[in-house]
């Protein structure tokens, strides 16, 4: 994706979606919490701006592929967004 697109130059990642074609999202931010990667993204919508809602996933690379996984435990879904909130708020401070 193109700054020119977005306004800003962004990573991207196609995610296959429900009717059997993909989604590309704008990678927002990698960090690292208890021993996991995560990922923040959201969607590139039709008119190439960035969704409103932004995915938080748990990922692993191989080699060059990337493996997102969804974080089905609540508590743990609750300690890393807390995490990554805690995260934006020290960016916001500096």
């Amino acid at each position: 994706m193109s700054d020119e697109q977005l306004g800003f130059e962004v990573d991207t990642i196609f995610i296959p979606n429900d009717e059997g074609g993909e989604d590309e999202y704008a990678i927002l931010d990698e960090f690292e919490f208890e021993g996991k990667k995560y990922m923040v993204l959201s969607i590139i919508e039709a008119d190439d701006t960035l969704g409103e809602d932004e995915y938080l996933y748990e990922y692993t690379e191989n080699g060059d592929d990337i493996e997102l996984s969804t974080i089905d435990d609540d508590e743990e879904f609750d300690r890393v967004s807390t995490y990554y909130e805690s995260l934006m708020e020290e960016e916001m401070e500096d």
